[in-house]
């Protein structure tokens, strides 16, 4: 065959991935690798189709062949072959999935050696993609903690500025205005800023540090490992009163952002949960699908809905909850940073952090995962789910212990890079 026939099947899987059809994508990129078996893009772009499919060892193997034959040397080479699907490179996300986060570290540190090698920052690239840790130690310096992902993010990683501060001359937090408030009382903290629109970023010696990094790469600085992640912070677990006997209360939120949509589930299909005697529903759903829902109100009937977007008040109205049903959105992280019992629904390609198979979490002791088995099956997820909240509420008196998972494993605390070093060497 021609070149071009080639690179048309290439632009056909590539047009599939990007639309979600993976089976179709797979074919595509199976076809242009029997023609041209040495073309690294589409190693790695059959490789993110895999990752998307929950098939992390062919994925694996794709991303090996990808960096041998010359997407390992080439960033900027690798940036063009991702597809935008997968937030960032599918290579460390899957040893993540596995548990495996030392090997994902090490992947990481590779590519910041190959991207600095190329003379290439980042600086210009989307917040969400950008890498802000120079990967020096932190050890003494006057780190500036920057938030550029979700408040979501934000919530589940904060848990790190302790440990860093630790070790820090002092740190300083820019994140999203909405978090100031509800993190102000963490004293471990010199100082909060609000996050800026991209125009209006400043360097980080503006606020009088002489090292950054971004929220979401402190579990990378800290060299965590699947025993080594921390708790929440006790300062800002909720304060729960014993519940009066009656109604289970069980707050909802179904729809998340639009990234990723798959990561929502249309409330329609929660309506069987309103068929459970003896449960109750307070609606924690906001933005376009709140003001859709106010109008036709489907789905399960709900006592009461929270009708602002302040965090703080979120937080107040959980509370007073017995348990929070979330999809992957800011709503579960909340519920999780506050210690309230939350079971999380998932769709089949789950994000990294979530791992694989599991039904419980190291992030939040409190959170219940329920997955989808195959691709858009919520209503597996809902049967699932149902017959869980049925059982609780049955028991009334241990609502809140049946609610949460397994008591939590030992865990060591987390060693920032000199620490490890020196822990290494025994000195």
């Amino acid at each position: 065959m021609e070149m071009p026939d080639f690179e048309a099947i290439t632009g056909a899987g590539c047009a599939a991935l990007k639309e979600a059809r993976l089976a179709d994508a797979l074919v595509a990129f199976d076809a242009a690798l029997r023609l041209c078996p040495g073309d690294a893009a589409t190693h790695y772009r059959r490789g993110e189709t895999l990752f998307l499919l929950r098939r992390i060892d062919e994925a694996e193997q794709c991303h090996h062949r990808a960096m041998r034959l010359g997407l390992g040397a080439d960033p900027d080479a690798r940036g063009a072959a991702m597809s935008g699907l997968v937030p960032g490179d599918f290579g460390w996300m899957s040893h993540i999935l596995r548990g495996d986060f030392e090997a994902a570290w090490r992947l990481a540190d590779n590519e910041r050696r190959q991207r600095l090698r190329h003379g290439i920052s980042g600086r210009d690239w989307p917040r969400h993609l950008r890498p802000v840790w120079d990967g020096g130690d932190l050890t003494g310096r006057h780190v500036l903690v920057r938030c550029y992902h979700g408040l979501g993010d934000t919530l589940q990683f904060i848990r790190y500025v302790p440990l860093l501060a630790r070790r820090a001359a002092a740190v300083r937090v820019e994140l999203q205005p909405e978090l100031i408030e509800f993190l102000s009382r963490l004293p471990s903290i010199e100082q909060l800023h609000p996050l800026p629109e991209p125009a209006n970023e400043k360097p980080c010696q503006y606020y009088g540090c002489d090292a950054e990094a971004d929220i979401t790469e402190l579990p990378h600085a800290c060299r965590t490992s699947l025993a080594t992640i921390p708790p929440v912070l006790p300062e800002l677990l909720a304060e729960r009163a014993d519940q009066p006997h009656g109604p289970v209360r069980v707050g909802l939120a179904w729809t998340a952002g639009m990234w990723k949509p798959e990561r929502s589930i249309p409330i329609g299909r929660l309506t069987a949960l309103g068929d459970i005697p003896g449960v109750s529903f307070v609606s924690l759903q906001r933005g376009a699908e709140y003001d859709r829902w106010r109008e036709v109100r489907d789905g399960p009937p709900m006592t009461a809905e929270l009708r602002s977007d302040d965090v703080g008040e979120t937080a107040r109205i959980m509370r007073g909850l017995d348990l929070v049903i979330s999809v992957d959105t800011m709503v579960a992280h909340l519920a999780g940073t506050l210690g309230i019992p939350t079971w999380l629904m998932l769709h089949f390609a789950a994000d990294w952090r979530w791992l694989l198979d599991r039904a419980d979490t190291p992030w939040y002791r409190t959170m219940r995962l329920f997955r989808q088995k195959q691709r858009g099956d919520w209503d597996g997820v809902v049967a699932e789910l149902s017959a869980a909240l049925a059982e609780l509420a049955t028991a009334p008196p241990a609502r809140l212990a049946a609610a949460a998972v397994s008591p939590p494993v030992p865990r060591r605390r987390s060693l920032l890079p000199g620490e490890a070093r020196r822990a290494s060497t025994g000195r």
